[in-house]
């Protein structure tokens, strides 16, 4: 083949690629990638991001690259769901979750934080958001999703994942909804391991029934997840390598004619069981349109060559990936000629006012009883910890010391999961102290949260504030005055502070039905 026509073939397979690099400036490996193997997109994670200015200029510095090298602009993706799935920098607004939006059953709220996160993802240089999570979360012990889904019941799920999806595309950004055909029936993080959806048509039809939903309202783009769907695909391949689930369901049966992305084929239920290079070409014949290979830009090439191989020999059909390559570059020009807002716009006081409010709005009681601070108050609660490969938790702040900062009181970080002789401790330390505050983190799945709370609710007035899902709290004595809060962030926290200092009421409605005890 001659140079030019591998250069221009190079260049229409790059479209189809997205990846990353370490780090707040371009890596050398990255440039390489996209001079020779024409890699046309980025994902950018909160370890390229320090803050709104370097973004700016890195995006900026992407954009030139993939211009020069792969003759179009660059997707540049990020998940941006809110909570405690965001990647932004601390000088950036970051809204709540998308249970956390539920929670305030205003859909308006929801359009709202949309609009919001587009705005500023715009000023920054981004043009893909993977998000909002459309899967509902059906299983309560479901390691990975829980509060990054609005709600169990897949009428909210549709209601706020409709409104958020709109927000953000009248930003100018492109909206993807994940991860299809639903994630949310899962005992198994896909992460780190291969999950098994085992349900039937009517059950499966619960959790297709947002995406069907999304589709019809014109969301723009559409992520795979990697998880087996017997009911769906008969064969032992996950939805993204499935061409029943991806083309003729998701195109044929749905008519969805935007872009569909992969979830990252470095999670091990894709490299473990089929391998990252030859899943992505597989991917592609199954009629996905972008593959993400997000850690390791070596990968990508490799499969940028296999794809290069198969188009040669015929093994993928090369009339479908042109019309799949039209697609990308089609929504790339829609995408460029959105409006850009100036870089002023991010973390603005209108946007932190909108955010604070969003925050007050979602914060939850779930059980009314009897509290009062009283004069002498202790905070107790774990550290953040990686609950999911998604999450960006070990980041954030401790909730003991911060919010007892904030009520001018004693806080003490506790374990993860408190053995009994470190809750009998606890139970002896407290002796003294008017009540305490007990911040829960998936306490649902470390039980000796939990324990620490309904133990120490018999000594004294006791309120329980579930930092993650809120799953935690129907398994906590009665006595126990509970709060949802959805997630463990400084916007919290404030929030919190306002609502135990009386200068602000709790309205949110819980999105989700709460286990019982014994149900855990």
């Amino acid at each position: 083949m001659h140079e030019d026509e591998r250069t221009l073939l190079r260049q229409q397979i790059g479209q189809h690629f997205v990846c990353g690099f370490d780090g707040p400036v371009l890596e050398q490996s990255f440039i390489d990638a996209v001079k020779r193997h024409k890699i046309g997109n980025i994902i950018l994670f909160a370890r390229n991001i320090e803050s709104k200015t370097q973004l700016h200029t890195l995006c900026q510095e992407i954009q030139e690259l993939v211009r020069s090298e792969c003759g179009h602009d660059a997707l540049i993706t990020i998940d941006q769901e809110g909570g405690m799935v965001t990647r932004l920098s601390k000088d950036c607004t970051n809204v709540p979750s998308a249970m956390a939006l539920a929670a305030t059953d205003d859909e308006r709220l929801a359009h709202r934080a949309g609009l919001l996160t587009a705005t500023e993802l715009r000023a920054l240089g981004v043009n893909v958001d993977f998000a909002p999570s459309l899967d509902v979360n059906s299983n309560p012990d479901n390691p990975v999703i829980g509060v990054r889904s609005f709600s169990d019941d897949p009428k909210q799920v549709t209601r706020f994942g409709l409104a958020m999806i709109e927000g953000l595309q009248e930003g100018g950004v492109m909206a993807v909804g994940k991860h299809f055909p639903g994630h949310g029936d899962t005992h198994l993080d896909s992460h780190v391991a291969l999950p098994v959806v085992e349900g039937g048509e009517e059950q499966l039809a619960i959790h297709l029934e947002p995406f069907r939903k999304a589709i019809t309202a014109g969301v723009q783009g559409i992520m795979s997840s990697h998880i087996l769907f017997p009911a769906l695909e008969p064969e032992p391949v996950p939805a993204t390598l499935s061409r029943t689930i991806m083309t003729d369901l998701l195109r044929s049966e749905y008519g969805f004619k935007g872009l569909v992305f992969t979830d990252c084929m470095e999670m091990q239920a894709i490299a473990n069981h089929y391998g990252t290079v030859e899943a992505s070409l597989a991917a592609l014949q199954a009629g996905v349109d972008v593959v993400c290979i997000s850690h390791h830009v070596e990968l990508a090439c490799k499969a940028v060559e296999l794809v290069e191989e198969a188009l040669l020999e015929g093994r993928l059909d090369a009339a479908s990936f042109a019309e799949s390559t039209q697609r990308i570059l089609q929504a790339k020009i829609m995408l460029s000629e959105q409006e850009i807002p100036p870089l002023s716009v991010v973390a603005c006081g209108n946007h932190s006012k909108s955010n604070a409010l969003l925050h007050q709005k979602s914060l939850t009681l779930v059980n009314d009883a009897p509290f009062s601070l009283g004069s002498k108050p202790l905070v107790l609660g774990p550290r953040p910890f990686r609950a999911t490969n998604v999450s960006n938790d070990e980041e954030i702040l401790t909730f003991a010391s911060s919010l007892a900062a904030l009520l001018s009181c004693d806080g003490i970080t506790t374990k993860d999961d408190p053995s009994e002789e470190e809750i009998e401790g606890l139970c002896k330390l407290v002796a003294g102290y008017s009540s305490v505050v007990v911040g829960t983190y998936n306490g649902h799945l470390h039980t000796g949260q939990l324990a620490l709370a309904n133990r120490l609710a018999q000594k004294l007035p006791t309120l329980c504030v579930a930092l993650r899902n809120p799953y935690d709290l129907g398994l906590l004595d009665s006595r126990v005055r509970s709060i949802a809060a959805y997630a463990y962030t400084e916007s919290v926290v404030h929030a919190l502070a306002q609502v135990l200092a009386g200068k602000a009421e709790m309205t949110g409605v819980l999105p989700v039905v709460l286990p019982e005890q014994g149900e855990a």
